[in-house]
């Protein structure tokens, strides 16, 4: 078995570091990485990139851990660089894991005239790159990993969510009080065994986007949510706004007794606020909680709000890129009995 590295871009250090805590008992002591390899990357004043590695990864198993965060066109461009520094030193394989990926919303040519970076992003890394192993956590949509060829490996930490709920809700709260709101349709189909799993009947909030404002038109709950609370499921969460739309039209049109909301990635960006106004806006909303995973760096914001608590996905992506390492298969890890390999 070949020795194993990780690297990863900038940005993306706190998920690293929570992925290395948890790899070392999932692999044979004379594979281990032993920290983040050191790169080098130098930013010329022509705004051009370098990227070298600073040690040997000739022969050796790499791991690259890249996720979306500001400026996002900028470590894109990283990563490439890394990418190509890697394939260029010798490497024997090559594996990229993307906690959030990039361009992930932008793969549907839904208007005239718009490219489609969510499809192109992954044809440049599979066709120009030359990398064919992917791990993909819970992308936008689960038809992006067919950009990649091979097809990327997809995981979830929807599980992580049942489980959480099945520990701080069921605790407090008997089954009968609460309902699964999915934040549109497509969440409900996409995260559908959620409810399933924690024996919950489910409702969802039908809503459109007619325009790329990143406001959507909430029009009706589907389901009866009067007096329950209500958990809410959804992809991820951008400026915040959608989710406190979410919140306020439970509160009121749905008569709910209590609003708690889950979402994957929590980016909580927006272009016009501060990451304290946007932390503001969650905090000062009907949510009581908002659980998110650590897919993007969370440290900092967290300690900025009352209402955030993350689950960490290190562990399922330190199981996971070990079941790669070692050629064993991820099917284990889609189903919510086998949760215990990596809670």
């Amino acid at each position: 078995m070949k020795p194993v590295k990780i690297f990863c871009t900038p940005g993306s250090e706190e998920i690293t570091h929570c992925i290395l805590a948890d790899i070392k008992s999932r692999l044979p002591d004379n594979v281990q990485p032993h920290g983040i390899g050191k790169v080098e990357f130098i930013h010329f004043s022509n705004e051009n990139v370098e990227a070298q590695v600073l040690e040997n990864v000739r022969g050796i198993f790499v791991v690259v851990i890249h996720t979306q965060t500001p400026s996002v066109s900028e470590h894109v461009i990283e990563l490439f660089a890394l990418l190509d520094a890697i394939s260029n030193s010798g490497a024997s394989d090559i594996l990229l894991v993307f906690p959030y990926m990039p361009f992930s919303r932008s793969d549907r040519k839904n208007k005239p005239r718009i490219s489609t970076l969510g499809q192109l992003f992954p044809r440049i890394l599979s066709e120009v790159l030359n990398v064919h192993r992917v791990l993909l956590l819970d992308p936008h949509d689960g038809h992006l990993k067919h950009y990649f060829k091979p097809t990327a490996d997809e995981i979830t930490a929807m599980y992580l969510f049942a489980n959480w709920i099945e520990k701080n809700i069921f605790t407090q709260y008997s089954r009968d009080e609460c309902i699964i709101v999915f934040a549109d349709q497509g969440s409900s189909k996409r995260f559908k065994n959620i409810s399933y799993i924690t024996k919950l009947p489910s409702a969802y909030i039908d809503k459109d986007r007619p325009d790329d404002s990143e406001n959507p038109h909430f029009d009706k709950i589907i389901g009866n949510t009067s007096g329950k609370i209500c958990i809410v499921i959804d992809d991820e969460v951008l400026t915040g706004g959608t989710a406190v739309g979410d919140a306020e039209l439970l509160m009121s049109e749905g008569c709910a007794k209590k609003v708690i909301m889950c979402a994957m990635h929590p980016i909580l960006l927006d272009k016009k606020k501060t990451n304290e106004e946007v932390i503001q806006l969650i905090d000062n909303s009907p949510i009581e909680t908002l659980v998110v995973t650590n897919s993007v760096p969370m440290r900092e914001k967290k300690s900025m709000s009352k209402k955030i608590s993350v689950i960490n996905i290190g562990p399922l992506l330190a199981e996971s890129i070990c079941r790669i390492i070692l050629d064993k298969s991820l099917a284990d890890l889609h189903e919510y009995k086998n949760i215990n390999y990596y809670v």
